[in-house]
């Protein structure tokens, strides 16, 4: 029992094997289950160190909420699977030349793997300091 529970952990999440994985390997395993939406202003990328991934901020407004979701995409086209509840956060805009992003690491609930094994994680709901919202077209 608790070799098959393992087996299946590592197998949803092969970039907790710490000593087989090195950091590039691991952050191309995590950017493997995120979407990049090209026409958003907010973007999920593997974090740096390659445990984790982070939620980015790369428009003029603070971000308030968000919502991610599993999402599919097949010829081009978007198909929301299901919906994680919004999440509360203060991300500010950008500095200059840098980005303003929320980190995540493996340990955290909300991970990739666990909530979208039919599709990839992606943002699906922004909502900004001055209350305008910005919503993932399927």
């Amino acid at each position: 029992m608790k070799i098959v529970l393992f087996s299946s952990i590592l197998a949803a999440f092969p970039f907790l094997i710490v000593g087989q994985m090195s950091r590039e390997e691991g952050m191309k395993a995590i950017q493997s289950k995120l979407l990049d939406v090209p026409s958003a202003q907010y973007r999920l990328k593997a974090s740096y160190n390659g445990r984790g991934y982070e939620f980015c901020n790369t428009s003029t407004a603070s971000v308030v909420k968000f919502r991610l979701g599993c999402v599919k995409e097949k010829n081009r086209e978007l198909t929301i699977l299901s919906e994680r509840r919004f999440e509360e956060t203060e991300l500010p805009t950008p500095a200059k030349h840098e980005l303003s992003c929320q980190i995540w690491s493996s340990n955290h609930g909300f991970f990739p793997g666990e909530v979208c094994k039919k599709g990839k994680l992606a943002i699906i709901e922004v909502v900004l300091v001055d209350g305008a919202r910005w919503k993932l077209k399927p």
